[in-house]
């Protein structure tokens, strides 16, 4: 019984020990777990401090620009800032104004197609030999020119030689009429000494052709929904073959002065063109027709920021 007590207690002894140990390691993971924790809880206060610090010498610097910058508004230097901004503002539509005026000049005289000043050599090349011209007339866009000749077929060779040299733009009317003689002069007249001057046939033909073969397509760009017309840039003036297309790219959005503006709707001749073929062209950035003869294409645009 004796022996069994003394086991108890050993036991009971080393269970303590165990117990004491255990306790103790415990103790030393919370104490470091703790220490730990304070380290982070010190730092992150640091950096909040040092944060709020950087914070406050910030907010102390931009203070001190910003009065910097209002003290330098208010100088001299900067007190008819305003008024020279809109100064300038007149003096850039004034200028231009003045730049539109020029290139609506300039399309007038683009609009002219000045006649060939060697045609005249050309034409008295071309001149058969049993024929000769009585008159002829040149113009900016068409050749007249009317004489006799003594072979029904002589105005036609000529005017076959004249379309080898690139006069014509197309077919040329082409009139021949048979003189009669008793009606042009009197028997006296053919009589010379003892000779009688007398010609059987002969002819009177008239030729009148175009001379133009390119037409003129004049482009502008004006902003819209404004009262009075603002012009963005010049007028641009296209040199195009009759009957053959032409296209004008990047059409849909158009930058002028600094502003982005974007294409609101499109007038040809004086018409509007409709909103089916308009969304069409505006989707393809680009604006395609045939030139057909002398017109003028309008493009309107809305500044980009104003649209909703």
């Amino acid at each position: 019984m004796a022996k069994a007590n003394g086991i108890s207690k050993k036991l009971l002894a080393k269970k303590d020990m165990n117990f004491f140990a255990e306790f103790t390691a415990n103790a030393a993971k919370q104490a470091r777990m703790l220490g730990y924790g304070v380290a982070v809880g010190v730092l992150v206060v640091f950096v909040v401090v040092f944060l709020i610090v950087a914070f406050l010498i910030r907010n102390t610097l931009i203070k001190n620009q910003i009065k910097e910058l209002e003290t330098l508004l208010a100088s001299p230097d900067y007190a008819t800032l305003e008024q020279e901004y809109a100064l300038l503002k007149e003096q850039l539509n004034d200028m231009n104004n003045y730049y539109y005026a020029l290139t609506q000049m300039r399309k007038n005289v683009d609009l002219i197609n000045p006649a060939p000043t060697d045609l005249p050599d050309v034409i008295a090349k071309c001149i058969p030999s049993d024929s000769y011209l009585t008159n002829y007339s040149i113009t900016n866009s068409a050749l007249d020119f009317s004489g006799y000749t003594f072979t029904y077929y002589s105005p036609v060779d000529m005017v076959n030689m004249l379309n080898d040299k690139g006069v014509f733009a197309a077919r040329p009317s082409i009139t021949t009429a048979r003189v009669d003689l008793k009606d042009s002069v009197g028997p006296d007249e053919l009589i010379n000494g003892d000779m009688v001057e007398a010609i059987n046939n002969y002819y009177t033909f008239s030729v009148s052709g175009a001379l133009v073969s390119n037409v003129h397509v004049s482009i502008a760009r004006y902003q819209d929904g404004v009262d009075s017309i603002v012009t963005l840039g010049g007028i641009e003036t296209l040199d195009v073959r009759a009957g053959d297309s032409y296209t004008v790219d990047g059409i849909s959005s158009y930058s002028y002065a600094g502003v982005t503006y974007r294409l609101s709707r499109i007038m040809v001749d004086g018409v509007q063109v409709d909103d089916a073929s308009f969304n069409v062209i505006l989707e393809s950035n680009q604006y395609v027709d045939v030139a057909r003869g002398n017109h003028e294409v309008k493009f309107y645009y809305m500044p980009a920021s104003s649209e909703g």
